[in-house]
């Protein structure tokens, strides 16, 4: 048998484990950010839902800067 030219080494990332983190970080970034956004409307005793749209759309955006900053790598 041939050895593989092109050996993969332990570090290389998998697309599979690529595709797990991205959605790892967006769900995770979504849900925590838009439960603090709930809650800082619980604390100030709002209930217009601005906090939670807005937890969320900064979860998504965080998550997805972290998703850029760890596959540019």
């Amino acid at each position: 048998m041939a050895e593989d030219p092109h050996p993969r080494r332990s570090d290389d990332p998998s697309s599979e484990g690529a595709a797990g983190a991205v959605l790892g970080y967006l769900l995770a970034g979504i849900v925590v950010w838009g439960f603090l956004g709930w809650l800082a409307e619980r604390l100030l005793d709002l209930r217009t839902g601005v906090g939670v749209a807005l937890g969320m759309i900064f979860g998504a955006a965080g998550a997805i800067y972290l998703i850029m900053k760890r596959l540019s790598a």
